[in-house]
């Protein structure tokens, strides 16, 4: 954006794939570009270039015959356009992104740079920021210790994190990953935004022919003591 906002407006300007769409749309003639042209660029974009670690992944849906229509049909026509390139297949460099697990956690920290000094705005800022990083490192120990007990110090966590094969549903039972999930928040408060990234695990669990009673078992010895206080989910809501 330019100019961009005033310092004092703690703003994120787009998520990543918006804004790759966007960019690709505006820097080519949409009367020659395909959407699979588009959809190739945007997928790499979104990516940020194969850095999946702070990107994401870009999939299509749909009847893929529409493949080679231009795009213009669907998003209009802008005169100015008429000489930009068709699609040159690279937009751009790396974007500065945030990680969405973590993007509450860099608007405290962003807040708790512009707070006066000595304020007590910025001591409950920190506050804010101490608790969240508390329940970071509950949720992560609180998984692993869920793991460990279900299925094993040496298996517990490789099946955690296993992926399935390719074209492969995340969960075999919807609603035992729903389940598992609301038993987990129960005991062990919610997950927030963060803990999202543990949701194969749960998926893996259910896979793994895990019966509630021996999850319930698992979450109350795992997070039995454990004060959830604000982010307990009769407060921020179930996720699931």
């Amino acid at each position: 954006m330019d100019p961009s906002p005033p310092s004092e407006y703690v703003t994120c300007l787009g998520d990543l794939y918006s804004v790759a769409w966007m960019e690709d749309s505006e820097t080519h003639n949409l009367k020659k570009e395909t959407i699979k042209q588009q959809y190739h660029s945007v997928k790499e974009r979104t990516s940020n270039y194969n850095a999946f670690t702070s990107g994401s992944h870009v999939m299509q849906y749909g009847n893929e015959s529409l493949k080679g229509e231009k795009l213009f049909l669907y998003q209009g026509f802008d005169p100015a356009s008429v000489n930009f390139p068709p699609n040159n297949g690279h937009i751009g460099a790396r974007m500065d992104v945030v990680n969405q697990r973590d993007a509450e956690l860099v608007f405290l920290w962003q807040m708790y740079k512009r707070a006066e000094g000595g304020s007590e705005k910025k001591t409950q800022i920190l506050n804010q920021i101490k608790e969240t990083m508390r329940h970071r490192t509950h949720l992560d120990s609180s998984m692993e210790l869920i793991g460990t007990l279900l299925l094993g110090p040496k298996k517990g966590s490789a099946i955690l994190k296993s992926v399935r094969e390719p074209d492969s549903p995340l969960v075999d039972d919807w609603r035992c990953l729903k389940s598992m999930v609301r038993l987990f928040e129960t005991h062990c408060g919610s997950l927030t935004q963060y803990g999202m990234k543990h949701m194969r695990a749960f998926a893996n669990i259910c896979n793994g022919g895990v019966s509630l009673a021996s999850m319930e078992e698992a979450c109350v010895a795992a997070c039995s003591g454990h004060d959830a206080g604000e982010l307990h989910p009769s407060n921020q809501g179930y996720s699931t």
